[in-house]
């Protein structure tokens, strides 16, 4: 496997079709609510599978020592691999290299187990977003 930062137009034209397939047309997002402009500013990031497939992505939104990991997608034939948490792992090692204190997310209600296992504890309420209920999570360093 290799994690990368997206920097070339295949890299990013390949997250943003995993971003589509997972949460445009499995969980029905609103295209428009799903693109958005942090999209524009974050660091966005891709996972090779070992056949150099691009199979996960995620984004990351820096806000001082805080660091906001969204948009956490594995492509629907490849799950049950651990992909995803191999990429939180990655994402948390970058973090520490940057002096990163915590790490937050805001997870999908159905996805809070998985983010539990990897270290994540939620706070605050239930809230709607992309009509789909969130909690906040976070992950100190």
């Amino acid at each position: 496997m290799k994690f990368k930062k997206a920097t070339t137009q295949k890299e990013l034209f390949q997250l943003m079709r995993i971003r589509i397939d997972v949460f445009v047309v499995e969980q029905e997002v609103d295209p428009c609510i799903e693109i958005d402009t942090a999209d524009e500013t974050c660091d966005q990031y891709v996972l090779y599978d070992d056949q150099s497939q691009i199979v996960g992505t995620c984004r990351v939104i820096q806000e001082g020592t805080s660091w906001h990991v969204g948009r956490v997608a594995v492509k629907k034939d490849a799950r049950k691999h651990k992909y995803g948490s191999y990429m939180l792992e990655q994402i948390e090692q970058l973090a520490r290299q940057a002096n990163a204190t915590q790490l937050e997310l805001g997870a999908q209600v159905s996805a809070m187990h998985f983010y539990e296992r990897n270290g994540y504890v939620g706070y605050g309420g239930i809230f709607l977003d992309a009509h789909i209920d969130h909690m906040m999570m976070v992950k100190t360093l």
